[in-house]
C-alpha cells in the first residue's frame, strides 16, 4: 500500500491563499475585493500570491474550482444508497441539498454578484448544483415512468431545489428562520413536492 503524500509547504501556502479568497471575495465581492487584502488574510505577501495564481481572475478562478471540487464522487454515493422508497428517498436527498447549499452559500453569493457582470464567470460556482440537478432529474425520472410522479423531471428537480435555494438565501438575507431547524424545512419542502408531483 502506497503511504499518502505529505503536502508541501507549497501546497499549504496555496490552500491558505485560497481560503482567505474565499472568505473575502464573499464578504467583499469579486470586485470589491484586492489581492493585497487576500494575501494579508492568508498571512502571506502579495508577490506570494502572484507566484502561485498570476492575477485576481486567475485566483478567483482557481479559488472557485478548488472549492467545487469532489462533488460528483458525494453525489454518486448518495444516489447509490438510497433505498428505492419514494418519500425516505426523497428526504434524504433534501437533506443532502440544504447541507451543501448551506455550506456553499459564500460561493453562491460570489456566483450572484459575478454574474451580474459576467454571466460567463460565473459558470464555475454553480456546476456543482447543476451536476445536483442532474442527479435529480435522473432519479426523477424513474419515478415517472415507474408512475409514482406526474410532470416533466426536469422541472421537477428545479423546484425541488428551488425551494432549498430560496430557503437557504432566506436564512442569509431575511435574518429569520421559517423553520425550527434543517429538518423541519426539508420534511415541509418534501411533503409540498409531493403533495404536487404525486400520481393520484
Amino acid at each position: 500500500m502506497q503511504a499518502a503524500a505529505i503536502p508541501t509547504a507549497s501546497e499549504g501556502t496555496r490552500e491558505r491563499i485560497l481560503r482567505a479568497a474565499r472568505e473575502i471575495f464573499a464578504r467583499k465581492g469579486p470586485h470589491g475585493t484586492t489581492t493585497r487584502e487576500i494575501a494579508d488574510r492568508a498571512g502571506v505577501n502579495e508577490a506570494t500570491l502572484f507566484r502561485h495564481f498570476g492575477n485576481k481572475r486567475a485566483l478567483l478562478d482557481a479559488m472557485k474550482e478548488f472549492f467545487c471540487q469532489g462533488r460528483e464522487a458525494r453525489l454518486h454515493a448518495l444516489y447509490a444508497g438510497l433505498s428505492g422508497d419514494l418519500e425516505a428517498d426523497l428526504l434524504s436527498i433534501g437533506r443532502a441539498i440544504a447541507e451543501a447549499m448551506q455550506q456553499n452559500v459564500d460561493l453562491m453569493r460570489v456566483a450572484l454578484l459575478e454574474e451580474t457582470l459576467d454571466p460567463d464567470a460565473a459558470l464555475v460556482p454553480w456546476r456543482a448544483p447543476n451536476l445536483s440537478r442532474e442527479y435529480l432529474t435522473r432519479f426523477l425520472s424513474q419515478h415517472v415512468e415507474r408512475g409514482a410522479l406526474r410532470g416533466d423531471p426536469q422541472v421537477l428537480a428545479r423546484f425541488f431545489m428551488g425551494m432549498f435555494f430560496a430557503y437557504t438565501m432566506g436564512l442569509q438575507f431575511w435574518k429569520r428562520a421559517l423553520f425550527e431547524d434543517d429538518e423541519q424545512a426539508v420534511t415541509t419542502f418534501v411533503g409540498i413536492f409531493l403533495d404536487g408531483a404525486r400520481s393520484s
